[in-house]
């Protein structure tokens, strides 16, 4: 298969996104309407942290990148579908529950990461390690995010689980742009070393 295919994949993630926040703002399923930096920002972390890292367990990378990648995987997909049950069956999930798994799995990325530095870097390697680095960087915008959700929504509201267009969240959604401008460019020069390696 050629990777390249690859490509398109900041481009899905945000047109995800988009027609989750039109169906999301309807007011069919519990949470409260969304924000377009919010839906933005949820596709990519949906898209970027449970799918995308499984391409890199088919490459050529380092094994002991591939043990971090590994690492998080496990780690978010037993949060991902603990959350869903939290979220839309028992409504009893709280930003500090995301605060506590994002720290955790923010200091263990970043152990695993410097316990297995490689010592010789192919190219596959590089574009997960840059990839690792998104994981990074992402995982602490959303630890903020949490902590602002936390402070503002407060923990009463179960059912309200997004932030929408209003006043309060002004502040919260310009930051949610700056996070979304830096973590979809990311993933296009990922998009761009992808292509240049199927080339």
């Amino acid at each position: 298969m050629n990777i390249a295919i690859f490509s398109i994949f900041p481009i899905l993630i945000a047109s995800i996104g988009l027609f989750f926040k039109r169906r999301q703002n309807k007011g069919v399923t519990v949470g409260g309407n969304i924000s377009t930096p919010k839906a933005l920002w949820l596709s990519y972390t949906v898209g970027s942290w449970f799918f995308l890292p499984i391409l890199f367990l088919f490459w050529p990378i380092d094994q002991g990148v591939k043990y971090v990648i590994i690492f998080h995987l496990s780690s978010f997909w037993i949060r991902g579908v603990l959350e869903l049950f939290m979220i839309y069956k028992w409504y009893n999930w709280s930003p500090i529950h995301g605060i506590s798994h994002d720290l955790f799995h923010f200091f263990g990325v970043a152990i695993l990461f410097k316990y297995f530095w490689p010592m010789e870097v192919n190219r596959p390697t590089l574009m997960t390690m840059i990839y690792i680095y998104s994981i990074l960087i992402s995982v602490g915008f959303e630890t903020v995010f949490a902590i602002f959700f936390l402070k503002i929504r407060g923990k009463e509201k179960h059912k309200i689980y997004f932030a929408d267009n209003s006043a309060q969240w002004k502040f919260v959604n310009y930051l949610t742009y700056f996070a979304v401008l830096i973590c979809y460019g990311l993933l296009l020069f990922n998009a761009w070393f992808i292509r240049e390696l199927a080339i």
